[in-house]
């Protein structure tokens, strides 16, 4: 299936959904932050914690790529998938002791790589073409909700 308008695979109604779906905690915990004072605090560990499962999410999905298609490379499936879930892992080290600032900045970073990663890998065929698309514009949501999350911390 292709975008005629763009020349290039037209992203899967479910990968929209349960693309753009899991980014709206991201934009509740920033908008929680920001609005909801009494809740910051919890906002911002959910966020943290919802940030991680995700990153660690996105670290399968590149994993079973590389299982599911001969094509791909295992090689570049299994560091990519080690960046996302440990990135994830350590946002929640760092919260847990007590470095919110750090997880979130963590956090970012990992948000910040997928796409990169993600668009390189479409390229390579080591992930549907189509994430090069989809991860930029999700992506992005993630980024800048753990930005805005960062600043109101940091302005606090």
């Amino acid at each position: 299936m292709h975008d005629s308008r763009a020349g290039r695979p037209a992203i899967p109604l479910d990968s929209r959904i349960f693309g753009y779906g899991p980014m709206l905690p991201f934009v509740a915990g920033a908008l929680a932050c920001w609005f909801v004072p009494r809740w910051s605090g919890v906002a911002v560990d959910l966020t943290i914690i919802w940030g991680a499962l995700i990153l660690a999410f996105l670290g399968g999905v590149r994993r079973g790529f590389g299982f599911g298609d001969p094509a791909a490379s295992t090689r570049a499936e299994i560091l990519t998938m080690m960046v996302y879930v440990s990135l994830g892992g350590l946002a929640l080290i760092l919260a847990t002791a007590g470095s919110p600032v750090a997880a979130l900045a963590v956090l970012a970073a990992g948000y910040i790589v997928v796409p990169i990663a993600d668009t390189i890998g479409a390229a390579k065929g080591d992930v549907p073409a189509y994430f090069a698309a989809l991860r930029p514009k999700q992506m992005s949501i993630a980024i800048v909700s753990l930005l805005a999350i960062l600043v109101k911390i940091s302005l606090s």
